[in-house]
């Protein structure tokens, strides 16, 4: 497993997403979100709140996107 480098709550957005996930899904929900963030990251494992939003939307079932997304929208960092 490549080494992350968490940029803005990139960290705490993903911690939440885990965190909410049903609990028999938690361990499935970690392991396809950190590879869909390791091969987003590229080279430099460097993962941003866009690269956790767009890893959400691939991976998460279509009926639970939307609120996945509500979860974390107050963990994003207003530019």
């Amino acid at each position: 497993m490549a080494e992350l480098n968490w940029q803005g709550n990139s960290k705490e957005m993903f911690e939440k997403l885990i965190e909410s996930s049903p609990k028999p899904f938690r361990a499935m929900t970690e392991k396809k979100m950190l590879e869909g963030m390791e091969k987003k990251a590229g080279e430099g494992g460097a993962v941003t709140e866009d690269i956790v939003e767009e890893v959400v939307k691939e991976i998460t079932p279509k009926p639970f996107v939307a609120m996945a997304l509500k979860n974390i929208e107050p963990l994003k960092t207003k530019t």
